[in-house]
Parts: C-alpha cells; sequence; structure tokens
C-alpha cells in the first residue's frame, strides 16, 4: 500500500536549494528506506565516474559523498574493496551490479506508472539493463553495450517520432534525462535510455512477456 511518494531520481542527485519540481510516484516507506542504500550506492559510483574539474558530479561528491564515506569506515571499505590503480593516477572501481540493477528496476517502474498511470503489471515485462559506461573485459558485456548503442542510435536517428523525451529539472547542467521507445505501448516492449550528467549512459529493456494463454 502507497504510504507515501517517492521522487525519481532521488532528491540526492540534484543539488540542494531551489524549486526543482521533480516527479514522485506513489511509494511505501518500507520500499523507499531499503532502496536509499542503493541509491547512495549509485550515486557514489556515478559521482566519482563523472566528477571533473568543479562540476555537479564534483559537488555532489565533495557535499555528500565525501562525508559519507569519512563517517563510515565500513562504506569506505566496501568502496575500495577490489579497487585497482591505473596509469595517470586513474583508479578503476567493481561494482556491484546487483545494486545497479535494485536501483534501475526501480527507476523504470517508476517511469512505468508515471507514463501510463498505472503500476507494471507483476510478470508484465521481463527487465535487462546494460550499463554502457562501464567498463568490462567480459566480452558478453561488451557485445551488448554495443547492441544497445546501435539499437538505440538507430531509433534517435530514423525514428525520432517514436521518441519520448524528459529532463528532468536542472541547474546549469542536465542532471538526469531520458530517451522512451515505445511506438506500441505498454502491451509490448519498451526501452528507456537514461543519462546522469550528461555522461553515464544506461539503457533499460523491459521486454514483454506474452501472456500464458498465447504461449505454445
Amino acid at each position: 500500500m502507497a504510504e507515501t511518494r517517492e521522487h525519481f531520481p532521488p532528491k540526492a542527485f540534484f543539488p540542494k536549494g531551489g524549486n526543482l519540481q521533480l516527479k514522485t510516484v506513489p511509494s511505501c516507506v518500507i520500499h523507499n528506506n531499503d532502496k536509499s542504500k542503493d541509491d547512495q550506492y549509485l550515486l557514489t559510483h556515478i559521482c566519482m565516474h563523472a566528477a571533473t574539474g568543479e562540476n555537479l558530479p564534483k559537488q555532489i561528491f565533495r557535499r555528500s559523498i565525501l562525508p559519507g564515506l569519512k563517517r563510515s569506515p565500513s562504506f569506505r571499505a566496501m568502496m575500495n574493496d577490489g579497487a585497482e590503480w591505473l596509469d595517470a593516477g586513474a583508479r578503476r572501481y567493481p561494482v556491484d551490479i546487483a545494486r545497479f540493477d535494485n536501483f534501475f528496476d526501480g527507476l523504470a517502474h517508476a517511469i512505468f506508472f508515471d507514463r501510463y498511470g498505472f503500476p507494471m503489471p507483476e510478470d508484465s515485462h521481463r527487465i535487462r539493463h546494460i550499463y554502457t559506461s562501464l567498463v568490462s573485459e567480459d566480452p558478453g558485456h561488451q557485445q551488448e553495450v554495443l547492441f544497445a548503442k546501435r539499437m538505440t542510435t538507430h531509433f534517435f536517428t530514423e525514428h525520432a517520432a517514436m521518441i519520448s523525451r524528459f529532463e528532468a529539472a536542472k541547474s546549469d547542467e542536465i542532471i538526469y534525462s531520458n530517451a522512451i521507445i515505445d511506438p506500441a505501448g505498454p502491451d509490448a516492449s519498451i526501452t528507456i535510455a537514461h543519462s546522469f550528467y550528461g555522461v553515464f549512459d544506461v539503457v533499460s529493456f523491459l521486454t514483454r512477456i506474452p501472456p500464458p494463454h498465447l504461449v505454445s
């Protein structure tokens, strides 16, 4: 039962102050509390990925992420576990894809509700996320990234009329935007291309599962 409202993306991704006019969807207290740790985990990785100069990800990292790392040795140890130094002082951090998936599953459900006016029916779609900004030596991941980039580029250039775009409230930088490809609506497969701070990109595929009576 929905007892509160959930912002999407979470308010932590945006600068404090100002009239952000963020979108909300019904949620429940337990759901909101349970997902906050995954929100912070993803935000930390995105800020480390996107921070440069004095841009917004760098400001958010310094304002909210760094104090949290200092306060929590366990969180700091978790983030540093398996990290490797690269050339020119760069550092590579492993990510927990299950936690990323939990975040983007929730974001996909929120976008679905906002777009169609009702919750995504249970087992109506199979959700899969491709993290096109993450680097991996896994050939399977590399092939998925290539497919996702080719597919979205094709639609963006050849079928622009089929795409609905959303840009969240912003300051001097684009904080979050998405492009939704759903020419047949909620009863078919849906593709959502997300972008955070213009540099961290993810493609969510919501593949429609045929009703049992239509499966041979």
